[in-house]
């Protein structure tokens, strides 16, 4: 199968689905079969080929392929005549096809021969099949078959019976065939989806052909699908917008306490400073009684807290000094008897210079 085109941005994805929704601008008619050729705006030659079945109440799609419009694209309705290059806007019936052996096709098969001719010549074989010799504008069917672009083909009913009358000059030979290239007003494909559509088709089944804009209405589940995504969008914001202004009171909020919470501490501060009195000046008195102190504190006997030597003792028959207290640790020396043991002993030793000893 040869490469499909790009798709344009605005084409049709889904014909079945929109016919459902009653959003194509044409009548069907009740067809088993509808197939949809649709380009993307008015001069693009590359078509969306789609062919839809009613099954169960509705239609699905079967197939989708891509092929090519007249030269100059669709015609916008009312411009299609001969030498114009466009293809047909519009709905229109299947009830004949021709080609080189019949498919298995419900239609009225003409199976082509050397005299096969379509007629293109003004008269009463015009946009018609017949054999003969041909003449004019009739077109050869088996040499453009011996091509390949005739090798199947379903003949479109634009400008003939049973869809409309007849009318000289209003196009001819409008067919769906095979060829895969742009054309002179026919729907071109690849051989196998001319084929397939042939193998299903019975008569009264349609093609709906022409821009997506011309084809379809505007989508109702769209611009449904559309307010929905636009009212979500809308309560996105509303939400956002909501969530920054409660953001905005906290932190205004913070900012009051914390400015409130710096006065408090500025103000025990101050009122701290005016409780604690002030001290006043030495005065000469003070001055005074401190220095009373002082002497009295060193004039007062200080706790021996250390060794210190003994006091010295007098010899026997010395008189002790009238301005120096006794020791009482020599009354009983005193008291007892000169001659007694110890004493003598005592006068017998020398004296030891207590005064040498070291602590």
């Amino acid at each position: 199968m040869p490469a499909l085109p790009a798709a344009g941005a605005e084409q049709e994805h889904d014909p079945c689905a929109r016919l459902n929704a009653g959003e194509v601008r044409y009548s069907v008619r009740e067809a088993k079969r509808v197939t949809f050729a649709t380009a993307e705006k008015y001069g693009a030659t590359e078509t969306r080929l789609t062919g839809c079945v009613f099954e169960d109440g509705a239609y699905v799609q079967e197939w989708q392929s891509w092929g090519f419009s007249g030269r100059n694209g669709f015609a916008p309705p009312g411009s299609m005549w001969e030498n114009t290059l466009y293809s047909p806007t519009g709905s229109f019936s299947f009830t004949e096809a021709l080609g080189r052996s019949n498919p298995g096709t419900e239609l009225e098969y003409h199976e082509l021969k050397p005299s096969s001719r379509w007629g293109g010549k003004h008269g009463e074989n015009y946009n018609q099949y017949f054999e003969g010799e041909g003449e004019g504008a009739d077109e050869n069917l088996w040499r453009y078959m011996e091509q390949g672009l005739y090798e199947q083909a379903a003949v479109i009913n634009w400008n003939r019976q049973p869809d409309m009358p007849t009318r000289q000059g209003a196009s001819f030979a409008i067919f769906f065939h095979a060829g895969y290239a742009p054309t002179w007003g026919c729907i071109s494909t690849d051989l196998a989806t001319v084929t397939r559509l042939l193998r299903g088709a019975v008569p009264g089944d349609r093609i709906v052909m022409g821009t997506v804009e011309d084809v379809f209405t505007a989508s109702t589940a769209a611009s449904e699908a559309a307010a929905a995504a636009a009212a979500r969008a809308e309560e996105k914001a509303a939400a956002v917008e909501q969530r920054l202004e409660t953001l905005t009171h906290v932190l205004m909020t913070l900012g009051v306490l914390a400015a409130l919470g710096l006065l408090i501490r500025l103000a025990f501060k101050r009122a701290g400073r005016q409780r604690k009195p002030r001290r006043a000046p030495p005065s000469a008195d003070s001055f005074a009684k401190t220095a009373a102190s002082d002497r009295q504190a060193a004039a007062r006997p200080r706790a021996h807290t250390g060794w210190s030597p003994p006091a010295e003792i007098p010899p026997a028959g010395a008189s002790l000094p009238l301005d120096r207290p006794l020791d009482p640790s020599l009354d009983s020396s005193l008291d007892s008897p000169l001659d007694s043991p110890l004493d003598s002993e005592r006068e017998r030793k020398p004296r030891e210079d207590v005064s040498s000893r070291k602590p």
